[in-house]
């Protein structure tokens, strides 16, 4: 009895060591996640985006800032003789008008002050609008976030569905494979007639071509996974299988006010509308009088030496206001306004826009999920039907009540059933992720 349990155990530990073998090296769900996350191009943009949003938000507010410089100087001046002469009036001798060279210094030094005091308001909008599309640029990198999740995801299950397809059509010819001998085993007997053994010939053929189709799907299938985790496309990888069915316990109106609320391409174009009024005030602000300050101060001696005392004598300083109004400038302002007000508009049309297609795109994901799910249970009725169709016909036909043709019936029922069950399983899953991102809560 000891012997009997260190074998099974022993038999145990095998098995479980080759399954860990076979998942080697296999990424999960999540772990193709994190690597998009990383490495996808669309990610690593929208971050560079984000940091430029934050940049002119920062020079936006800088306009609000007095513009100060300062200044400092030093000249050394050589004026050589004159060549042009005049006749000495006592000797009427010509003498040169310069006769000598004339050196002069000259040190300088200043401040400068100047500050836009009102101008209408187009500061203020201006600030207001780069805020506004910092936080647009946000939301519009959570939403391409929440998009590349949704294609890891997708792609992820349609790899999986694909390997099992390949198993169900390399399964089918190997079924259609044994039918073909025991045709002909039948044929060679007398019991079975030359045509069910041809029958059985062109199975064979027909799943072969499916088999290819399979395999076919399988390739492309891995070549997008690899494409959006940023591998080369012909980088083999393996993923790890989970069958499970997630219950998704949601009623329908939770889901669109979870939409609503979440979804970030509907927060980013309400950014954007709100970036659109601030546009309107900017052009607006145009049309108003500007007010600004400055101040300057400045120093100039001969000596450089002498700049210690600069604000004790030889400065200069100067203070004041200005005030401007703009009368004319060729409807440039008039055209700048209505086009902000178009802009205004588009925005707002493009908010109820995005509004709809997300209403749609919940309502689409929340009934698929429902059909999926009853979807799988029929599969799963139909599968076990066929299965125990196909069993009786290989029965029969062994005993020579069957017909070759109900058995490649019973088989293509069988092969059938379980593809759709594999279909629906996995339309189920994309549903989830899809519903998922439609709320604008797909996470990993």
């Amino acid at each position: 009895m000891k012997r009997l349990v260190s074998l099974l155990v022993l038999i145990t530990l095998i098995g479980a060591a080759g399954r860990l073998q076979a998942q080697e090296g296999a990424l999960t769900l999540e772990e193709c996640v994190a690597i998009a996350l990383e490495h996808n191009p669309d990610l690593v943009r929208g971050r560079f985006t984000l940091k430029m949003a934050g940049k002119d938000v920062t020079v936006a507010m800088s306009n609000f800032l007095p513009s100060v410089s300062a200044s400092m100087g030093y000249n050394h001046s050589v004026l050589g003789p004159s060549s042009v002469t005049r006749i000495d009036p006592t000797t009427g001798i010509p003498v040169p008008l310069q006769p000598m060279e004339i050196k002069s210094w000259s040190s300088n030094a200043g401040l400068s002050a100047n500050i836009t005091v009102f101008n209408g308001g187009y500061n203020i909008y201006n600030y207001k609008q780069s805020r506004h599309l910092a936080q647009q640029a946000e939301h519009t990198f959570v939403n391409t976030r929440q998009t590349v999740l949704y294609t890891v995801k997708e792609r992820y299950y349609n790899l999986l569905k694909a390997e099992k397809l390949l198993e169900v059509a390399e399964e089918t010819l190997k079924s259609s494979e044994e039918s073909f001998k025991k045709a002909n085993v039948l044929y060679e007997v007398g019991k079975a007639s030359k045509s069910d053994a041809l029958k059985a010939r062109v199975q064979i053929e027909s799943d072969r071509l499916s088999l290819i189709r399979a395999e076919n799907s399988l390739a492309i299938a891995r070549a997008s996974l690899n494409y959006v985790l940023g591998f080369d496309v012909d980088k083999v990888i393996k993923v790890v299988d989970n069958l499970e069915v997630p219950e998704v316990e949601l009623a329908y109106p939770d889901a669109m006010a979870n939409a609503v609320m979440n979804h970030p391409q509907l927060k980013s174009s309400e950014l954007g509308l709100l970036a659109a009024k601030d546009g309107v005030g900017m052009a607006v602000s145009r049309f108003l009088p500007r007010l600004g300050a400055f101040y300057g101060y400045s120093w100039r001696n001969e000596a450089f030496k002498q700049i210690n005392n600069m604000f004790d004598s030889d400065y200069n300083w100067y203070a004041g206001f200005s005030l401007s109004l703009p009368v004319f400038s060729g409807f440039s302002r008039n055209a700048m306004l209505s086009k902000a007000k178009l802009n205004r508009n588009y925005a707002a049309e493009s908010v109820d826009q995005i509004r709809r297609e997300i209403a749609l795109e919940v309502k689409q994901a929340y009934f698929e999920i429902q059909q999926s799910k009853r979807a799988i249970e029929v599969a799963e009725s139909a599968l076990e039907a066929a299965e125990e169709d196909l069993k009786l016909n290989q029965e029969r036909y062994s005993l020579g009540a069957g017909t070759m043709l109900d058995l490649i019936n019973a088989q293509v029922s069988y092969t059938t059933a379980k593809s759709d069950r594999i279909q629906s399983l996995y339309t189920y899953k994309y549903a989830i992720a899809r519903l998922q991102k439609a709320m604008g809560l797909l996470e990993k």
